[in-house]
């Protein structure tokens, strides 16, 4: 099995460039395995957005049984 780690900065979310090609075949299936460093500032917008609503961990907790019950 072929491994490959390079760290590198996203600037377009929908292409990841590498520093060199890759000693595989075209054709050839790989599994990708992305692991972000650093805060995610979407996330971090929506935790600050619950705590302004005032939500609780009970209140998830209750929409949560809600919907399994739902479905």
């Amino acid at each position: 099995m072929y491994a490959y780690k390079e760290i590198l900065t996203i600037n377009d979310p929908s292409t990841l460039k590498l520093a060199r090609p890759l000693p595989l075949a075209k054709g050839q299936q790989v599994e990708v395995l992305i692991l972000a460093t650093g805060k995610d500032q979407e996330l971090e917008n929506i935790r600050d957005d619950i705590a302004t609503r005032g939500i609780t961990e009970s209140d998830v907790a209750e929409a949560v049984s809600w919907a399994r019950a739902s479905s």
